[in-house]
């Protein structure tokens, strides 16, 4: 499967236009990015052609894969700073990378929700099993059991 975005949604979400080589760069590196996404998050692809459409998270995953194309074609040689005379400029360093990638918030945001990612630390409430387990707080025989 290819990824949801598309050509249309990078130059949408870009602040300036983009070229005709960044546009055609960008298309290459959007299913770059789908690729990158469903392997760090296995079972991103079955939940985005599930049905019915999750049309949140089909955006959400266009969002991302556009954000992460986007801080390619900004930043292609990773230049942390640049300077001229007397004026410099400096890039955060979120973005001044020139990798594609995906953050890990990115990845938090599209793997919230599903029933695979669940950190090693993850504590669950009171209810949270789907079978049946006996109430370890509860009465036996006339004697409470801790």
């Amino acid at each position: 499967m290819t990824g949801p975005a598309i050509d249309t949604d990078l130059q949408n979400r870009s602040l300036r236009p983009l070229s005709d080589q960044e546009s055609a760069v960008g298309g290459v590196m959007l299913q770059d990015a789908w690729g990158i996404l469903t392997a760090r998050i296995s079972n991103l692809e079955a939940r985005i052609v599930a049905t019915p459409v999750d049309a949140a998270l089909r955006g959400l995953v266009v969002q991302i894969q556009v954000a992460m194309v986007l801080r390619v074609l900004n930043n292609p040689y990773g230049m942390m700073t640049e300077g001229a005379d007397d004026s410099s400029m400096r890039r955060d360093s979120a973005v001044s990378t020139g990798a594609l990638y995906v953050s890990d918030s990115e990845a938090d945001l599209l793997s919230a929700g599903d029933s695979v990612s669940e950190g090693a630390f993850t504590i669950k409430p009171r209810g949270w099993r789907t079978d049946p387990q006996p109430d370890p707080w509860t009465t036996v025989s006339g004697a409470t059991v801790y």
